[in-house]
C-alpha cells in the first residue's frame, strides 16, 4: 500500500521494476533514488491519486513508465522533467481532467503516448510540440470537443492517432496537414456533423480511416487526397442523405467501402463511386434508398460483393448490374422489391449467390421474365422457397416458383385494377360470358371496356357486380355507373384487411401464450398447496417417536398350559 524511501536499498544494477496490481496509494519522493540504471518502471493498476514532484528525478535512463489504471486526477508540471530518454508513457485509465502546457516539454524521444480513458475536455495548444519522434498517440474515450489547427503540427513521425469515442464537434481544416506519415486515423463515435473541405488532403499514407457513428449530415465535395494505401473506409451509422459525385475518386486502391445504417440516405448520384476500380466489397445495406441511377456502378469492374438489403426500392433498372462483370454475391433481401426485370442478372457471368428473400413479390405478368431466369438459376438463389407472392390476394403466400399462371393487371377507367388470368379460364365458377355469346360491354362513367369471353379473376370486383343486379342484363350487356370514390375507399379497406390472416395468427399465438401462463400459475398454486400440507404435517410432529419394548408374561395372554 505504500512505497517509501526505505523500501529499496542500493538496487544499483536493476533495470526493470514492476509494482503493478498492488494497492499502492502513497509513494514518497525518494522511493526510487536507489535505481540509477532503471529502464522500465511499472506502477499500473494501483490506487495512486497523486505523485510527488521529484519522484522520477533520479531516473535519467528510464525508457518506459507505466502509470495506467490508477486514480490520478492531476499531474505536477515538472513530474517528467528529467525523463529525457523516455520512449513510452502510459497514463491511460486515470481521472485526468487537464494537462499543463509544459508537462511533456522534455520528452523529445517519446514514441508512444497513451492518454486514453481519462476525462480530458481540452488539450493545451503546445502540449505535443516537443514530441518530434512520437509514432503512436491515443486520446480515445475522453471528453474532447475540438481539434485545434496546430495541435498535431509537430508530430511529423506520427503513424497512429486514435481520437474515437470523444465529443468532438469541430476539427480544423489544417489539423492533419503536418502529419505526413499518418497511417491509422480513428475518428468514429464522435459528434461530427460536418467535415471541413480538404480535411484529408495531405495524409497520403493513410491505410485505415474510420468515420462511422458520427451524426454527419453532409460531406464536402473535396475531402480526400491521393490515398493509394487506403484499403478500407467505414462510413456507417451517420445522418447522410446523399454523397457528392466523385468524392471517392482519389481512393484508387480502396477495396472495402461500408456505407450502411444511414437511415437518411435515400439517393446517390451517378458518379458517387467513380474511380473505385479496385473496389471488391460495397455495402449499402439498411439505408433508405429507393432507386439508383443506371450508371451508379459503372466504374466498379472488380466488385465481388454487393450488399443492398434492407432498403426501400421502388424499382431497379435492367442494366443496373451490367458493368459488374466480376460480381459474385448480391444481397437484395428485405428491400421492398415487388418485381425485377428478367435480364437484371443475365450479364453477370461470375454470379454465384443472390439473396432475394423477405420481399413482397407481385406475381403478375411483369414478373414473368424474371421467373424464367429464376427457374433456370435456382442453384444461385438462396432459399428459393422463401420467395412468396404478396399480391394479388388470390396468390398471396404461394411460392413464386410454384405459381403456374401469373395474373396480369388490367385497368378499368380511372385505374380501378382487376386481374385477368393468362390464359383465360373461369374464376371459381364465376363467368362474365353472355348467354348469347356476344361481347360483354361494361359502360363506366362514359368509359367503355370490351372483352370477349374474358372471365373476371379478381374477387374484389365480383362482390361489386353480384350485389348490383342492375349491372347485369339478360341481353349480355352490363351497363351501369360506378362511384369511383366509393371504389377507392373499398380498395383501401381491402388493402387494410390484406394482413388480417397474419393478425389472426398473432392473436392466436398471444392467446395460446396467455393460456399457458394461466395453466402454469394454476399448477404452481396447486403444487404450493400440497407442499404446504406436507410442511404442516411434518411440523406437527414436535417430538420423535420412541419405541418401547414391553415384556408381557405369557400367563397374561393365555391360560393354556401348553404355552408355558
Amino acid at each position: 500500500m505504500e512505497v517509501t524511501d526505505d523500501s529499496f536499498q542500493q538496487m544499483l544494477i536493476t533495470l526493470r521494476l514492476s509494482l503493478e496490481s498492488n494497492r499502492i496509494s502513497t509513494i514518497t519522493p525518494g522511493a526510487f533514488h536507489d535505481f540509477p540504471l532503471l529502464k522500465s518502471l511499472k506502477l499500473s493498476n494501483n490506487a495512486l491519486r497523486s505523485l510527488p514532484s521529484g519522484l522520477f528525478h533520479t531516473l535519467c535512463d528510464l525508457e518506459q513508465l507505466f502509470l495506467d489504471r490508477n486514480v490520478l486526477s492531476n499531474l505536477d508540471p515538472n513530474l517528467f522533467e528529467k525523463l529525457t530518454n523516455l520512449t513510452e508513457l502510459a497514463l491511460n485509465r486515470n481521472r485526468l481532467i487537464e494537462l499543463s502546457d509544459d508537462l511533456l516539454a522534455h520528452q523529445v524521444n517519446l514514441k508512444i503516448l497513451n492518454l486514453s480513458r481519462n476525462k480530458l475536455s481540452r488539450l493545451p495548444k503546445n502540449i505535443f510540440s516537443s514530441l518530434h519522434q512520437l509514432t503512436s498517440l491515443s486520446l480515445y474515450e475522453n471528453l474532447l470537443t475540438e481539434i485545434t489547427p496546430s495541435l498535431f503540427h509537430n508530430l511529423t513521425e506520427l503513424v497512429k492517432l486514435s481520437l474515437y469515442s470523444n465529443l468532438i464537434e469541430v476539427i480544423d481544416k489544417e489539423a492533419f496537414y503536418q502529419v505526413f506519415n499518418l497511417r491509422h486515423l480513428n475518428l468514429h463515435k464522435n459528434c461530427l456533423q460536418t467535415l471541413p473541405d480538404g480535411l484529408f488532403l495531405y495524409v497520403n499514407k493513410l491505410e485505415v480511416l474510420t468515420l462511422y457513428e458520427n451524426p454527419l449530415t453532409e460531406l464536402p465535395y473535396i475531402l480526400f487526397g491521393k490515398m493509394e494505401s487506403l484499403r478500407n473506409l467505414w462510413l456507417y451509422n451517420t445522418s447522410l442523405s446523399t454523397i457528392p459525385n466523385f468524392i471517392f475518386s482519389n481512393l484508387t486502391n480502396l477495396e472495402t467501402l461500408i456505407l450502411t445504417r444511414n437511415r437518411n440516405l435515400n439517393s446517390l448520384p451517378s458518379d458517387a463511386f467513380s474511380g473505385l476500380r479496385r473496389l471488391m466489397e460495397l455495402s449499402l445495406r439498411t439505408n433508405n434508398i429507393t432507386s439508383f441511377p443506371e450508371e451508379v456502378f459503372h466504374d466498379l469492374p472488380n466488385l465481388q460483393i454487393l450488399s443492398l438489403y434492407n432498403n426501400n426500392f421502388d424499382g431497379l433498372s435492367e442494366d443496373l448490374f451490367k458493368p459488374l462483370i466480376n460480381l459474385e454475391t448480391v444481397y437484395l433481401n428485405n428491400s421492398k422489391i415487388s418485381t425485377l426485370p428478367g435480364n437484371i442478372f443475365k450479364f453477370i457471368p461470375k454470379l454465384q449467390r443472390v439473396y432475394l428473400d423477405g420481399n413482397p413479390w407481385m406475381c403478375d405478368c411483369k414478373l414473368q421474365e424474371f421467373k424464367v431466369w429464376l427457374v433456370q438459376n435456382v442453384e444461385k438463389v438462396y432459399n428459393t422457397t422463401s420467395l412468396v407472392c404478396h399480391s394479388p390476394s388470390t396468390l398471396a403466400g404461394m411460392p413464386v416458383l410454384k405459381v403456374d399462371e401469373l395474373v396480369c393487371p388490367n385497368t378499368i377507367a380511372n385505374k380501378v385494377d382487376y386481374y385477368v388470368s393468362t390464359p383465360a379460364n373461369s374464376w371459381h365458377g364465376f363467368t362474365s360470358k353472355s348467354t348469347t355469346g356476344e361481347k360483354v360491354k361494361l359502360t363506366v362513367t362514359d368509359h367503355v371496356v370490351s372483352q370477349t369471353d374474358a372471365p373476371m379473376t379478381d374477387p374484389s370486383l365480383a362482390w361489386h357486380y353480384s350485389t348490383n343486379p342492375s349491372l347485369l342484363k339478360n341481353t349480355g350487356t352490363a351497363t351501369g355507373n360506378i362511384n369511383f370514390s366509393n371504389a377507392s375507399q373499398k380498395c383501401q379497406v381491402r388493402r387494410g384487411f390484406r394482413y388480417l390472416p397474419y393478425c389472426k395468427i398473432i392473436l392466436c399465438v398471444v392467446l395460446f401464450n396467455l393460456a399457458m401462463q394461466i395453466f402454469y400459475i394454476l399448477v404452481t398454486c396447486l403444487t404450493l398447496l400440497e407442499i404446504r400440507k406436507l410442511y404442516k404435517y411434518f411440523r406437527s410432529i414436535s417430538e420423535p417417536v420412541v419405541l418401547i419394548r414391553m415384556l408381557i408374561p405369557l400367563s397374561a395372554l393365555s391360560p393354556d398350559p401348553k404355552y408355558y
